[in-house]
């Protein structure tokens, strides 16, 4: 599994950059397949930060900011619209548990079991068939089979299903502030607040006892239905309580600020082929074509582009790198170290070679 970054903890001469990913093994079972290894691993081995995780993964986690901030029906984008997402009253949904999603099955599916001992079946195929046996309780199907719905229009469903990705759901923190009650798939992977949200509280679950009970599931919310609109205003205010920018900005600071208190070396550009000031990073990424319409960059320079001192400073002395030269961080040099192809994304000078 792809991990979103690292971070080196007490690393010196094995350079900054740590393999990001653990090795699944054919048992389902995973391991930090680099060394060193063993009694001595736990002391060596870097922080692995990243958006999802499992039991046997020690990744710190963090929100997803991609999925959060980024496309035109992130997170931030359907708070923005939550007046009009809350327009529609819960009387006039359908009782219909609806879902839309690329037809795909992630690879630890196979080694998750229901409680009958069986092994679950794929959710993201499995209830197309279940749709179509159940039409008047469900409308779940992949996108080979439904037609595309945008999520913000799903509001007019009082169910929403919401089956894992090739991890987590970079879904279901959306579907939460829809006002509909959730259906989350069972699942061994969770993010950085799932430890905090509670099933029959927060969300429905469903393929816990078999891998066909998302239908006892729908007609238990059909049949109590005041229970399943308390779960979806629970959904809902957790998820504007604790998972709004302000609340994920301030557990990543927490984090890192935790984080910083094991740090046993001090960051140096000296081995970095690629160290910039981070506004002038995100000026540059604000321009340039690949990444120009991947995120709101213009918005959080508004806001900040004029509070990082580094990006006004003159640029430290690296003994003959680009960094010594006048406009070190313009436009021209910032774009020939990303498209060089040994600067970005991996940067380590130790092991650019």
């Amino acid at each position: 599994m792809h991990l979103g970054c690292t971070a080196a903890v007490g690393q010196s001469d094995s350079g900054d950059n740590a393999p990001a990913h653990t090795m699944i093994e054919p048992d389902g079972s995973s391991r930090w397949p680099f060394p060193p290894e063993g009694a001595n691993a736990s002391a060596s081995m870097p922080p692995v930060v990243g958006w999802s995780k499992w039991d046997l993964n020690a990744a710190l986690v963090v929100p997803y900011s991609g999925a959060f901030r980024c496309p035109s029906d992130s997170w931030d984008a359907l708070e923005a619209q939550l007046e009009a997402i809350a327009g529609v009253p819960w009387e006039e949904r359908k009782e219909v548990a609806f879902g839309r999603w690329n037809g795909f099955c992630t690879h630890y599916i196979p080694w998750m079991k229901t409680a009958d001992g069986k092994v679950m079946k794929c959710p993201r195929t499995h209830l197309n068939s279940l749709s179509e046996a159940h039409p008047d309780l469900l409308d779940a199907y992949d996108l080979s089979k439904g037609s595309r719905v945008p999520l913000g229009h799903q509001n007019v469903y009082k169910y929403i299903v919401s089956p894992d990705g090739w991890s987590i759901s970079s879904k279901f923190d959306k579907y939460l502030l829809l006002g509909s009650t959730i259906l989350k798939a069972a699942s061994t992977r969770y993010g950085f607040y799932y430890d905090a949200i509670k099933p029959y509280v927060h969300f429905l679950p469903f393929m816990v006892n078999t891998s066909d009970d998302i239908v006892d599931v729908v007609r238990w919310a059909k049949s109590h239905d005041a229970e399943a609109r308390r779960v979806a205003e629970e959904g809902r205010r957790f998820a504007l309580r604790h998972l709004s920018r302000p609340a994920r900005l301030c557990y990543v600071f927490r984090l890192l600020t935790e984080l910083s208190k094991q740090l046993r070396y001090r960051p140096s550009c000296a081995r970095r082929g690629l160290c910039v000031p981070l506004v002038s990073e995100l000026r540059f990424l604000a321009k340039y074509q690949r990444t120009a319409g991947s995120c709101r960059y213009k918005e959080v320079l508004l806001r900040y582009g004029d509070d990082d001192p580094a990006a006004s400073d003159p640029p430290v002395p690296t003994s003959g790198t680009f960094r010594d030269a006048p406009n070190a961080f313009d436009y021209e040099q910032l774009l020939r170290l990303h498209e060089g192809g040994h600067a970005w994304p991996r940067d380590d000078l130790a092991t650019a070679a």
